[in-house]
């Protein structure tokens, strides 16, 4: 039997009998969460949960494979470049003149395979499909994972939907952690000028952390602050956007000069927050955006 759940954005479809509650509400949630990530709104997607037979068969038809795979995209909507945050345009004149939404597509998800997958991996149902979700969604917005940089791009967005989602592989560090690997940091400050030690610690999308510390010069311009410290360290490792940036002072709390906001900006994700401290002292956290509002950025040059 089919069961049939409408909601704004997607349209969900469940041709297997065995499938928990709540999947329309948690899925719709993911999409929601993939659509903010990529900036764009009024557009519908379709997912179905099949089982292996129907997911075998459609494989087979659609793509010549005759065997159970875990997701399927079919987008319907072709981009010449880039995603669908590059082609808002293209979005727009491919709208329903009745609906005034884009149909992206659809998606259709083995329940089983994602059963044995969530088994296979030691972690629950709901961040499997939270992540074939996110995973088939990105596809219907143009990502690809064929060529290297394609694929880091690709997987660097999956992460920043699953920690929106709060379905991440292991628990995040919390914000008194980061802070605290920031204080650890600063310990190694190169400060024979100004004596005023500065320690950061950057969070990546997928969880990582990296820290840095200010380096002073005798020229003083080749000076480099705490925080692009740690956010080199972490681009040079492959890491691209960061969701929280602690930063830890010995005297006093150090809030991000001009240039190291802007550098911030180049990386940050949606909703990042800055934690700013006194060692010793304590810390606020506030949202980037409300320290550097109207800012330049990427997405200005699109």
């Amino acid at each position: 039997m089919s069961r049939k759940a409408r909601s704004k954005m997607l349209d969900l479809l469940i041709d297997t009998p065995d499938a928990p509650e709540g999947l329309r509400s948690f899925m719709d949630r993911i999409t929601r969460l993939a659509f903010g990530a990529e900036e764009i709104e009024e557009a519908d997607v379709c997912v179905r949960l099949l089982d292996d037979e129907a997911m075998r068969a459609l494989n087979a038809q659609s793509r010549g494979i005759d065997q159970i795979t875990d997701v399927l995209s079919f987008p319907m909507v072709r981009y010449p470049r880039g995603t669908a945050r590059e082609n808002s345009r293209l979005i727009g004149r491919e709208r329903d003149p009745e609906t005034g939404r884009t149909y992206l597509g659809d998606i259709a998800i083995s329940l089983p395979r994602a059963r044995a997958q969530a088994a296979e991996y030691g972690h629950s149902l709901e961040r499997e499909l939270g992540y074939l979700t996110a995973h088939a969604v990105l596809h219907l917005m143009g990502y690809d994972h064929e060529r290297d940089g394609d694929k880091r791009i690709m997987r660097d967005m999956e992460e920043q939907i699953m920690l929106s989602a709060d379905l991440t592989r292991e628990p995040l560090p919390t914000d008194e952690e980061l802070f605290a690997l920031a204080c650890g940091a600063m310990a190694n400050a190169y400060v024979p000028y100004s004596n005023f030690k500065v320690g950061a610690c950057v969070r990546s999308v997928d969880g990582r952390v990296f820290t840095g510390c200010n380096i002073e010069n005798a020229a003083y311009s080749p000076t480099i602050c705490a925080e692009r410290t740690a956010i080199a360290k972490a681009v040079s490792e492959g890491a691209r956007n960061f969701t929280a940036i602690a930063i830890a002072a010995e005297r006093a709390a150090a809030w991000p000069c001009g240039v190291c906001r802007q550098v911030i900006k180049e990386f940050s994700a949606p909703g990042m927050r800055v934690i700013v401290g006194q060692a010793g002292e304590g810390f606020e956290v506030v949202p980037f955006a409300e320290i550097f509002p109207r800012s330049f950025g990427p997405e200005a040059l699109e």
